[in-house]
């Protein structure tokens, strides 16, 4: 039998280098001719040729980080009456167990009439209690219908963060601010202190403060504080995003304003959420500038904070989705 002539070697070599060349450009490891053989599948691409593993395809159903854009918050104020767990605060409760936030934001209000413990462990503990593991509070005025709102810090004890009641921490990449607004009268120059030196020490990219007075409101029924602009000057200079607000019993979202009012890119966005479950009221005839979303229904705002941004959704005890949006962070 004739025996077959050998390939020269230079066109084995070249050869090896246009095979090479060919998967270099696919993206893949050199392959020499040893290791010239057909790929079935992108894990066997991945496992022979060390390729990274996010750069291969994987079939539908793996399982995913949760929420891997960022932390998500519910908020709202104004929450429970004492008419029992039966009241409108179980269907916003109800809610909050659907989301399952990694933390909740109480905005003050939390117990009607009076915010005494025993309203609190009656009303309040049957329903939005059993997030108190993972609740950040903050009081408002009718906590402190009881002296010094002694209900309060009792029943939250160490979610309060004891007295004198404001504190701050933090939440995936931004810094939280909570303080006391105690009656809506000018904030105490101690409070005032405190929250330049924690703003100027622990300055964040993305920051959000809350307390349950709003600086600005529509409400019939309080409307807006301008005892409160005292927080907004600090907060203004030290770039803080975010104001969440409880008091009047409505769902109110506002342009990014300056402490004066005006609109500006370089404001703060402010949301009234004193939807609980402590009765709903109307708006009033006259609506405050830069108030872009008003709804009278029950329900919470949810939140996720990204890194540089975040997104909102007012959700009504229902389900529907009454509100919604996202921007960047200053």
């Amino acid at each position: 039998m004739p025996r077959t002539p050998s390939r020269p070697w230079f066109l084995v070599a070249a050869l090896s280098l246009l095979l090479g060349v060919a998967v270099e450009a696919a993206g893949a490891p050199a392959l020499t001719p040893a290791h010239a053989r057909v790929v079935t599948s992108p894990r066997q691409l991945d496992r022979r040729h060390h390729l990274p593993r996010h750069r291969v395809h994987r079939p539908a159903g793996r399982r995913h980080p949760a929420r891997p854009g960022g932390p998500v918050i519910t908020a709202a104020g104004d929450i429970a009456r004492e008419n029992g767990p039966g009241g409108p605060q179980t269907a916003t409760a109800a809610l909050i167990r659907r989301i399952n936030p990694t933390a909740v934001l109480t905005l003050g209000d939390n117990q009607y009439p009076n915010g005494s413990l025993g309203e609190f462990r009656s009303s309040y503990a049957p329903t939005w209690g059993r997030f108190r593991a993972k609740t950040f509070p903050v009081p408002g005025n009718h906590e402190y219908e009881t002296a010094g709102a002694r209900g309060y810090f009792a029943y939250f004890g160490r979610r309060a963060h004891g007295r004198p009641g404001w504190y701050a921490y933090t939440l995936g990449s931004w810094r939280m601010i909570a303080l006391d607004s105690i009656t809506g009268d000018d904030p105490p120059s101690a409070e005032l202190r405190w929250l330049r030196r924690e703003l100027g020490h622990h300055h964040r990219r993305c920051q959000l403060a809350y307390f349950h007075h709003p600086r600005f409101s529509s409400g019939s029924s309080h409307g807006s504080n301008p005892n409160m602009g005292a927080f907004w000057n600090i907060l203004q200079r030290y770039h803080v995003d975010v104001v969440l607000n409880g008091h009047d019993h409505d769902y109110e979202r506002f342009a990014r304003l300056l402490p004066s009012g005006h609109p500006s890119v370089h404001g703060i966005r402010e949301f009234v959420v004193g939807t609980g479950g402590a009765g709903i009221r109307s708006f009033g005839k006259r609506i405050v500038r830069g108030s872009q979303v008003r709804r009278s229904k029950a329900g919470v705002l949810r939140m996720q904070l990204h890194h540089r941004s975040y997104g909102w959704k007012f959700i009504r005890t229902g389900g529907k989705i009454a509100d919604r949006g996202a921007t960047n962070c200053h």
